[in-house]
């Protein structure tokens, strides 16, 4: 006689073959799936997590001096970094070219410029008294010079092979980078001291001393939109479809990059000097000594902290990090998902602008250069991605235990 257990009852609609499979090998076929089936699951799920995990934040801070220099002469404005070199204009029209892992002079050349420099693709662009020059980076040499009939305002900035300058009383400037051409000349009406801001679908956002932001075409300069704040508006920060601005009113705005259609506003405890996103998320600071982090699209609140310091430049954020310019400490670094603090930093002295700043860090790599006013100039490398091998330590005992002398018989 067979005898039909429960493995075998819960088979019984699958026919005679099913309960012979049974008896055969004493286990229901759907009952050995689920083990596998099981295990699939969680195999699927363990894929999901690692895939929806967020980065760790990079680790800017702690870092390590890579060198210290102190430049002869003052810096007359801001610096600019590329893979290879440091490039700082000097007081009495003179521009210097760094090493940038070694801080050695790889060459000078004689520039008169109260602008930061612009490095990209190769070449130096440098706003002058009366002329933008673009420079061989490797050494130097002129490629091509162009005359200006007034003043730069804001910093010069590099886009897919344009380079744009804005100009008293408020001529906007596109120029082809590669020889200087100027494709299109646009007159706003209002000068502007922050540089233009590419994003969008191919456009140019600029916020001009009258309140005014406004949005060019990128390719022709045309009129886009504009919109008109009250109080001293901030420089723009583009991220996907938004585009923000803060004001000395206490209010972020955030416009959509199409349009300009006010998307929403947050009302700060003091003036707002900037924004910068990473992601979907905004992060901006105030004269509160606040920094926030917001949704792009809503403006909800994820965060706020208390800066440690008066913030006096808009945040800069990368890579899971926000980096806050201040008085004391000049540089304090936030991790964007918490706002938990990961470092800080106090220059020797008071900054000439921004650090310089390299988003893809390398081990062994400079990261983070900052530039004093009284022309000391640091380099740092970040110590949480430098895995050193230990110190070799000299063998003092052989290790092992030491065995009799054997004999023969």
């Amino acid at each position: 006689m067979v005898r039909v257990d429960r493995t075998t009852r819960c088979c019984a609609f699958c026919g005679l073959a099913t309960i012979a499979l049974v008896i055969a090998s004493g286990a229901c076929p759907e009952a050995r799936q689920a083990p596998e089936i099981s295990a699939e699951r969680r195999r699927d799920a363990i894929i999901r997590t690692w895939r929806d995990a967020k980065p760790a934040p990079a680790p800017l801070l702690g870092a390590e001096e890579a060198w210290t220099l102190t430049l002869p002469i003052a810096p007359s404005a801001p610096g600019a970094m590329d893979d290879h070199r440091i490039y700082i204009p000097l007081r009495q029209a003179l521009l210097v070219a760094l090493h940038r892992e070694t801080g050695l002079v790889d060459w000078t050349r004689a520039i008169d410029t109260a602008s930061p420099p612009v490095v990209a693709a190769g070449t130096v662009f440098i706003a002058g008294t009366d002329s933008i020059q673009a420079l061989n980076a490797t050494d130097g040499t002129e490629q091509w010079s162009v005359p200006l009939a007034r003043s730069i305002t804001a910093p010069l900035v590099w886009d897919s092979g344009w380079l744009i300058a804005v100009t008293e009383p408020g001529d906007v400037m596109a120029f082809r980078a590669a020889d200087g051409h100027l494709v299109w000349r646009r007159s706003l009406g209002a000068p502007s001291v922050h540089p233009a801001v590419p994003g969008g679908d191919a456009a140019l956002f600029l916020s001009l001393a009258d309140g005014r932001v406004v949005a060019l075409a990128l390719a022709t300069g045309e009129p886009l939109w504009e919109r008109k704040l009250t109080g001293t508006i901030s420089e723009p920060a583009v991220a996907k479809d938004r585009v923000f601005i803060g004001s000395t009113d206490n209010f972020l705005y955030a416009f959509d990059d199409d349009s300009g259609t006010l998307e929403w506003k947050w009302r700060n405890g003091g003036d707002v000097i900037g924004a910068a996103a990473d992601g979907d998320v905004v992060y901006f600071a105030s004269l509160d000594n606040i920094i926030r982090a917001v949704n792009r699209g809503n403006g909800n609140q994820r965060w706020k902290k208390p800066t440690g310091t008066r913030p006096v430049l808009p945040p800069r954020a990368f890579g899971g990090i926000v980096m806050l310019l201040g008085l004391m400490p000049a540089i304090s670094v936030f991790v964007g998902e918490t706002g938990e603090v990961m470092g800080t930093h106090s220059a020797t002295g008071n900054l000439v602008g921004a650090p310089l700043l390299d988003p893809t860090l390398k081990p062994f790599r400079v990261a983070l250069v900052t530039i004093t006013r009284e022309g000391v100039v640091e380099a740092l490398r970040p110590a949480g991605i430098m895995f050193r091998d230990a110190a070799l330590v000299p063998i003092t005992t052989i290790p092992g235990r030491g065995l009799a002398r054997e004999r023969t018989p």
